[in-house]
């Protein structure tokens, strides 16, 4: 299992993206999992935790590559 600190949101969120599915844990938050490329919140999440999905799943999706059609 991977183990990241909470301050770095961008590695994060490309392990996700680069995995799509597993565990990993965050040093300070507890052990997370994620599916599909997106980032889980525990059952018993705090507050805390919560916030810090929102803001690592807002970040793999601003960095969502978007298909363009060519004529």
């Amino acid at each position: 299992m991977k183990k990241f600190a909470i301050t770095s949101i961008k590695q994060i969120a490309k392990y996700i993206k680069i995995f799509f599915a597993g565990t990993m844990e965050v040093v300070g938050l507890g052990i997370f999992n994620f599916t599909q490329g997106r980032l889980c919140s525990p059952e018993d999440a705090s507050e805390e935790q919560v916030s810090f999905v929102r803001e690592v799943n807002q970040l793999i999706k601003v960095n969502q590559p978007q298909a363009n059609w060519i004529n």
